[in-house]
């Protein structure tokens, strides 16, 4: 039996939370992590293992063995030692037109938590409401645009978004005046809100139409942040979720290099999230298990954060995340060639969205030099039994490559010929 309770979810998969997982498995010492290959990525490439467990950190000990990293990942607004009687969420409410009006105690519920969770690793903000994005609306209300002080509606427009930001980037401030060392992100607003709605044929101005608050929001947060999270939880298992990884990792990649060059994080689940309630909680299949694993890197990510709660690492009799061996595989695929997918020049000839629309092969070249390029190459459509060809143009060099079935192919083309990964 497995119970699934999640604390919020925000409509339109603009953002998802986390949710808690109660279930029947097995205990840390029966596990075989043995099956669980090693990996060590370099060249600035990282992997996080933010998967919580009953094991009392047994798991994570392995999976850092095994070459994660660690995170410390805050729920920062709740109250839990107070049994949630100043939990912020709440006293925001759902589509909240106020940001001028913060609870009385937002400052101290968070600077508790943050005193609570000693930095380890990269350090996550989990941080997920909405408030009410139509400026109109907002201007119409009274009490808002007298709280605001603001008699112009073009000002109070800007105003209202700067103002929202606060709720966002001052944990993040507060973080840093606390653990001056700590890597600080966010996980809930992002520079391009994950969208499974590329499917349906957009193009690039109706994307950038649909996702205009989020740059209205996010440059008033982005100097407080020191990486991006693109979260690309799975809902379907159909060929679209690996364009849709591609897509949004890429979106974010993209749209933040004009601000420096902060890393790109990609949160991964290796199961269906709870939003599909006919697949929710149950694991992935291997091809989306090696997308996810793989696709990131080659999308303008950093890093992956293998997030879960899988209490089955605790008690119980079944071996829990099947996929975690395959997931760890992957990764091990591109340790291999971190240094390589590091340093070399990211290629996006059409951007995945595009690929997507046209039920193509995603297709990302790394340029390490003119006689050697990193090749990812998926081809999503096709059935497991199928072979398809794939012609590569590496710099000065021409190759051909097999994509197998729904198999993610990852080789490096130099003089001496392709070499799979």
């Amino acid at each position: 039996m497995v119970a699934l309770v999640c604390l919020a979810i925000v409509a339109a998969f603009g953002s998802f939370a986390f949710c808690t997982r109660s279930s029947v498995a097995q205990s840390a010492q029966d596990f075989d992590w043995s099956s669980i290959p090693a990996f060590s990525m370099a060249g600035g490439l990282e992997a996080f293992w933010n998967v919580g467990d009953g094991s009392k950190g047994e798991a994570s000990k392995n999976a850092y063995a095994r070459g994660f990293k660690p995170v410390t990942i805050l729920n920062t607004y709740s109250d839990f030692p107070g049994g949630q009687r100043e939990n912020i969420s709440r006293a925001v409410g759902v589509k909240n037109l106020n940001p001028w009006q913060r609870p009385a105690f937002f400052e101290r519920i968070i600077r508790r938590n943050i005193e609570r969770a000693p930095a380890k690793g990269i350090y996550v903000h989990d941080i997920e409401f909405s408030f009410e994005e139509d400026t109109t609306r907002a201007w119409g209300n009274q009490a808002t645009r007298q709280a605001s002080g603001i008699s112009l509606k073009d000002a109070f427009n800007e105003a209202y978004f700067r103002q929202w930001a606060e709720w966002f980037w001052l944990p993040l401030k507060w973080t840093k005046e606390r653990y001056p060392d700590a890597r600080v992100g966010l996980y809930g607003a992002q520079p391009f809100r994950r969208d499974y709605s590329g499917r349906s044929g957009k193009n690039a101005a109706q994307i950038d139409g649909t996702h205009r608050s989020d740059w209205q929001l996010w440059k008033y947060i982005d100097p407080y942040v020191d990486f991006y999270i693109a979260s690309i939880y799975v809902l379907y298992n159909r060929p679209d979720s690996v364009l849709y990884m591609a897509a949004n990792v890429e979106e974010n990649f993209l749209r933040t290099r004009s601000l420096g060059d902060k890393p790109v994080y990609a949160y991964v689940w290796l199961r269906f999230h709870d939003a599909n309630p006919r697949l929710k909680g149950t694991e992935l299949p291997p091809y989306l298990v090696e997308a996810m694993a793989i696709v990131p890197y080659f999308s303008g990510a950093k890093g992956v954060v293998l997030w879960g709660w899988e209490p089955q690492l605790k008690v119980g009799t079944r071996q829990p995340y099947e996929q975690l061996a395959l997931f760890a595989q992957s990764l091990k695929r591109i340790s291999a060639l971190s240094e390589k997918i590091a340093h070399g020049r990211l290629i996006i000839d059409q951007p995945a969205y595009a690929v997507w629309n046209t039920r193509g092969s995603l297709i990302r070249r790394v340029l390490v030099d003119e006689n050697e390029c990193v090749v990812m190459a998926i081809n999503p459509w096709q059935n497991d039994n199928e072979r398809t060809t794939q012609p590569i143009k590496c710099g000065s060099l021409s190759a051909q490559i097999v994509l197998k079935g729904k198999r993610t192919t990852l080789v490096v083309v130099n003089r001496q010929g392709v070499r799979a990964y």
